[in-house]
Formats: structure tokens, sequence, C-alpha cells
């Protein structure tokens, strides 16, 4: 990993731009992300944007707060901080699994996602919250919110008694969890949250979208062709998106889901609702069978400012049916800290 120095000296003399330009362009892109990378990391991101590959090929241990999507190879040492809830899903007729961890260190945390076969590491009991794991030869993805996503790959993932300083899973999620409860009143731009709240109206609008087949990008219509930026002409796979409006009591906000998040609201899959679609011969009678309306969820996500509307949304990446009991015991712990 480069120091920051080192890599405004390699963009500088790869492009000819002077220093005080480059370090003005990593600040500027530092803002652009909220704040959420590290100098470093914004740093790689200026140089891969101007065409300077500093993504060596070569295995090297990091810090999660300088992971970035793009790299390849990536060593980790990490404690295992929380384990999520396998979902499943089925795309082009076949069934699969993801299970994502929330891996952390002294610098942050990170979403490390296992799919299909993969996940048998966590199910066998083999990963267990608490655990300091060595990942090696993984590889790092854009979330559809443009966060570092940890991937395996080829890679390999062991327990390990390597002696390293890290703070317990406690303490990390303590101290870098960016999703904390929240109420939608308290919501603003840039911040994660976790809500209690109720769909209580979706939009009608067409829930599908083209994806490329290959790297699932959207992709765009021209003269009765779709078009991949990275893939040229391609036959599109759809994806699900829905928008509504949710609201806890103390305020309501425009949340769009994506994909497996639009599913569970719906209580279908994309193949079934595809079904219904064409069964129906339009597109918005899949709307009639939402099962997650007027439902209470656990959602989580970030909020962002509308591009189009200038207004505050709410994008999903998590969505939860309430665990009573769960929430019981979460607001008898408030009650009992609120009396000592």
């Amino acid at each position: 990993m480069f120091s920051l120095e080192k890599i405004i000296e390699k963009i500088c003399e790869h492009t000819g731009i002077d220093e005080d330009k480059v370090k003005k362009m990593i600040l500027e892109k530092q803002d652009e992300l909220s704040g959420l990378v590290s100098e470093e990391g914004a740093a790689y991101i200026v140089a891969r944007e101007l065409g300077v590959n500093l993504i060596r090929e070569t295995k090297r241990q990091l810090k999660i707060k300088n992971i970035i999507p793009g790299l390849r190879s990536v060593d980790l040492v990490a404690r295992v901080v929380k384990i999520m809830e396998p979902r499943e899903f089925e795309r082009n007729g076949k069934s699969g699994k993801v299970l994502n961890v929330i891996l952390g260190d002294e610098t942050g945390t990170i979403r490390f996602s296992l799919w299909n076969e993969e996940i048998e590491v966590v199910e066998s009991g083999k990963l267990k919250e608490g655990d300091t794991i060595k990942i090696s030869g993984a590889y790092v993805k854009a979330d559809h919110m443009d966060n570092p996503e940890l991937r395996i790959g080829r890679g390999t993932i062991e327990k390990t008694d390597q002696i390293v300083d890290l703070p317990p899973a406690e303490s990390i999620e303590k101290n870098f969890s960016t999703i904390k409860r929240c109420e939608i009143r308290d919501f603003r731009e840039g911040k994660m949250c976790e809500v209690r709240a109720t769909l209580v109206q979706a939009f009608r609008k067409s829930p599908f979208y083209e994806v490329c087949p290959q790297c699932g990008s959207r992709v765009t219509k021209k003269e009765d062709k779709w078009v991949c930026d990275d893939h040229g002409e391609v036959e599109p796979k759809h994806h699900v998106v829905l928008s509504g409006i949710i609201d806890d009591g103390t305020g309501n906000i425009r949340a769009v889901f994506f994909r497996d998040m639009a599913e569970k609201v719906f209580g279908k899959s994309l193949k079934e609702l595809e079904e219904i679609a064409e069964k129906n011969k339009d597109t918005l009678s899949v709307f009639e069978h939402i099962e997650g309306l007027g439902k209470d969820f656990i959602f989580r996500g970030r909020v962002r400012k509308n591009t189009y509307s200038e207004r505050m949304e709410f994008v999903v990446n998590e969505v939860q049916d309430v665990d009573v009991k769960k929430e019981i015991d979460s607001l008898l712990s408030e009650l009992g800290s609120a009396q000592q």
C-alpha cells in the first residue's frame, strides 16, 4: 500500500499535474464521498480516474479504511463483528443464497459478501462472531451505493491465531458502526440509519429495469439495441426496484429498494413478479400482490438527496422482519440504562 505522499508523487509523475492541484483533487474527492474514505483511499480513486494504475496484483495486507472498489488480491486480517441472516434469491431460473458479514479492525468496518457455497464456512460453525480471520486473495467491488464490498472469489478464508492488535467486536461495532437506530425526523443527508417503520405507500411505476448479464450495470437502449458501457451490445436481464413512502410515527420519507430488498418487500421473487406481469400483460399489476404494504420492518440504509427532486430519500440496503422479543429486550435495556 503506497503512502499518501507516494501516491501524490506517482500521480504527478504520470500525469504532469502539479502537486498542489493533485492535493486539491484528493480533498474534493473526499468531500464528494462525504468524508467516508481516508485521504489515501481518495488518492487511489483520483489516480484511477486519471488513468494511473496503482493497484498492484501482488498480495498485500490492508487496513479497512484504505480498501476501495477495484482492488484485487487483497489480504486482510480482521475481526468478525456481525453475521447477518442469509437471504435466498432466484435469478434466471436458478436459486441461490447470499450472506453478509461485517468485518472490522481498528480503522473501520466493511461488508464481506458470501455467495452460495461460500456460506458453508458460516453455516458449519467454522466462522463465528468475534473470530479473528485472515482473508487472502480477495477482491473489492462497489455495492449499489458505491461503498466498497469485499468478495472472496478464488481467495481463501481461515480463522487465525496470528497475534494482531484488534479491538473486540463489541468495541468495533460501537466505535465504527455507521448504522444506528434513528427516527425519520432526525434523518440527515449522508447518514447511515436503521429505522423501524411501515411502508405506507408504494409508487406504481414499472418495477423492472434492464442490466448487463455480465457485470450487472444498468444498460441503455440505443437504436433498438441494449448497450453496456463495458461490454457493448448485450441481451439484458432484469432486476426489480420498488419505491414508496415509509413512516415511523415521527415523520415519513421516500424509500427506494433495489433487487433483493425489493423482492423482500414485495414478498415475491423476481421470477414470480415477471410471471404476474406477463400473465396480466401489465407490469403494474404486480402492485396488486405486494405483501409488505402496511407492514412493519426494520430498514437499514443511507439517506441521500435525490438529484432530480432535490428531496431527501432513503436508499435501503437491508430489510428485516421485526423481532418483537428483540425489540422488547432493547427497550428494557434502554430503560434500565436511563434509571441508573
